[in-house]
């Protein structure tokens, strides 16, 4: 119990620490080989019959999540907001190299991205040649007429203010005129709309408070010594209210998952599964890292498969809306900015010049 009471204040002190910077950063890797990964798939899907492919274990073994949020005033720590004050937050993914999506809520206002060359590249695996067309797509974006200044932002993948309930009729726009294919352009509006959801300031609190109720009623922490320049405190859980306190998390990671084809990682255990544990680190009296095996929510003799979250004070992502803006994209300039582009490419047709620039996320 000394133990226990002991390693609960250290870790209470490492979370007052870490909040009290204006913003916070949260990366989210899984950590383990591209093989690992494969071998986990393989035995968390046994039973289903649904074999992984190499190239889906890639993107999990890849895949990194980034989420900023902080104070818009660069003033308030994060230890003194409210749930009634505002907040500012980012969030980027990518798989091993540039994001290929990412959402912001500033100021009220929603912004996102889309790096078309990432997708081709890191999430399709596509060639060389691919990888050029989309890249002359985004340059020939950057000169569309200074009244498609929005539709030039998105098409070569800059920040641009978006309607955040918009995503999936972008997605129709891109498939309709720009010859995207579907399934790419709907992976992508869902990579959209559900990161808006995670950070949306309500569903954050209500992550916030569901995490902190969670170690307080049911969790057991135990130090465990020193590792990597670090101390390490174990946390145990009843595998159902970790469950149930990560939920928002692992449903967000399983859906985006699906979505370029990585079979689920989890299940939700049943009511008789043992505890659960879960790793701090602490260094200089900040918490740093926390350590989650998600095997743990898997199949029986699925394996390991650890899932580390790196956090840091202040704001990795950039939280200050753009100085200039070219108001909310909508699918009707989009729309026009395609159509622009094809005409565009037409013309070169006919002068014999290069005629095969295809929409900018074809693999």
């Amino acid at each position: 119990m000394v133990q226990n009471a002991r390693a609960g204040l250290r870790v209470s002190d490492a979370v007052d620490e870490l909040l009290s910077w204006e913003a916070l950063t949260a990366v989210a890797t899984v950590d383990a080989t591209q093989e690992e990964v494969y071998d986990y798939l393989l035995r968390a899907g046994a039973d289903s019959g649904r074999e992984p492919s190499m190239d889906a274990a890639r993107l999990l073994a890849d895949l990194e999540l980034t989420v900023s949020v902080g104070d818009p005033e660069h003033e308030t720590r994060m230890k003194d907001i409210g749930p009634d004050d505002p907040l500012n937050s980012a969030m980027t993914v990518n798989f091993g190299g540039r994001d290929i999506a990412g959402v912001k809520l500033l100021d009220g206002r929603a912004y996102a991205r889309v790096g078309g060359q990432a997708i081709v590249e890191d999430v399709y695996g596509g060639d060389e040649a691919a990888v050029a067309r989309a890249g002359r797509f985004a340059e020939d974006a950057a000169h569309l007429p200074d009244a498609l200044a929005g539709p030039a932002l998105a098409l070569r993948g800059d920040w641009v203010e978006v309607e955040p309930f918009a995503y999936d009729a972008y997605a129709e726009t891109l498939v309709e005129h720009g010859g995207v294919d579907p399934e790419i352009a709907r992976a992508v509006a869902g990579v959209l709309t559900d990161g808006g959801a995670m950070l949306d300031p309500a569903a954050q609190w209500d992550f916030a408070g569901g995490l902190e109720d969670t170690l307080r009623s049911g969790a057991a922490l135990r130090g465990t010594g020193e590792a990597h320049g670090a101390d390490t405190v174990d946390v145990h859980l009843p595998a159902r209210d970790a469950y149930r306190a990560l939920e928002p998390v692992l449903t967000l990671l399983t859906e985006q998952c699906e979505r370029f084809g990585v079979p689920p990682v989890v299940t939700e255990p049943s009511g008789t599964a043992d505890d659960v544990t879960a790793e701090l680190a602490i260094r200089n009296g900040v918490l740093t890292n926390v350590t989650f095996d998600l095997g743990q929510f898997g199949p029986e003799g699925a394996g390991s498969l650890p899932l580390n979250l790196f956090l840091a004070g202040g704001a990795a992502l950039n939280l200050d809306p753009p100085e200039t803006s070219t108001g909310p994209l909508t699918p009707e300039d989009l729309t026009v900015a395609l159509l622009y582009l094809a005409e565009r490419n037409e013309d070169r047709a006919e002068t014999g010049s290069r005629a095969d620039v295809p929409g900018p996320m074809q693999p």
